[in-house]
């Protein structure tokens, strides 16, 4: 089986698996469980690609725990009642007591560089325990949810094709040297017109869509070159190879990884408004 077909049949598959856990998520949570699992994955990865380092010793499952308390603290705060009552923010406090253990550990352990495993482990539940959790709150609204993954998706189709067809004009070759100005204006061009689609379709406005599509354009692009960046520094070519022709879970959500954040606070933003 060649990589073509094999990307394919993993893409379709992924796909499916994604878009039946958002559509069943307000019966099942199938969407709160299968990311759930997809946040462990990926802080596994991540966790894995720091440690290559020099000097670099995060206690991986200790952090990959504490990532996924602070996911399903997150659950619990956007899907139960009454979230502000103080049983609301339980899982919350429990998460910050593992941060601070985590630091005071590091005063009795005989690491050479305590503060370079501080700094990644927090990194780690940075962009990747906090982005998988704030998804939790734009869940609220599968609707939304759905719009992000299919503008991360055409994004990252529409720069692909472009790229391929036309990509002179490297962005930043250092660290993605695939990355084209051709490509990312093509991908924006296509996530833009979904984006104006799925406004007609629910019949809002417009403009908000735009401002949506092009905020995952632009942070989804940083979120991809953040995650290659990280590689990179470790002589990685993928996060990991659990998806066959995909590379491991980071690769597959290192567009939503800044994206997410920005999406929910723009949501919250225009809800207010």
């Amino acid at each position: 089986m060649n990589n073509l077909v094999k990307r394919s049949i993993t893409g379709a598959i992924f796909v499916a698996a994604v878009v039946a856990s958002i559509l069943f998520q307000e019966q099942y949570y199938t969407f709160t469980a299968l990311f759930g699992i997809f946040n462990i994955l990926a802080m596994r990865e991540f966790y894995h690609i720091v440690n290559q380092k020099q000097n670099v010793s995060v206690p991986s499952v200790y952090m990959i725990i504490c990532g996924t308390i602070l996911f399903f603290a997150c659950f619990w705060c956007a899907f139960k009642d009454n979230p502000t009552e103080i049983h609301g923010f339980i899982p919350f406090i429990i998460y910050m007591l593992c941060i601070v253990g985590l630091i005071i550990s590091e005063l009795y352990l005989s690491h050479e560089h305590p503060t370079y495993n501080l700094a990644f482990a927090i990194y780690g539940q940075a962009v990747v325990a906090l982005p998988f959790g704030l998804l939790n709150f734009i869940a609220r609204d599968w609707t939304e949810l759905l719009a992000l993954f299919i503008l991360i998706w055409t994004f990252d189709t529409g720069a692909y094709i472009f790229g391929c067809s036309f990509g002179k004009h490297k962005m930043i070759p250092r660290i993605s040297p695939k990355k084209s100005w051709e490509g990312e204006i093509g991908g924006a061009i296509a996530a833009i017109a979904v984006g104006i689609g799925i406004a007609m379709y629910n019949n809002e406005h417009i403009w908000q869509w735009i401002v949506y599509a092009i905020l995952v354009v632009i942070f989804g692009t940083y979120g991809d070159l953040s995650e290659s960046m990280l590689k990179r520094a470790s002589g990685l070519k993928d996060s990991g190879n659990i998806l066959p022709g995909h590379g491991g879970m980071l690769d597959r959500f290192d567009s939503m990884l800044l994206a997410a954040p920005v999406i929910y606070i723009y949501l919250e933003i225009i809800k207010a408004l």
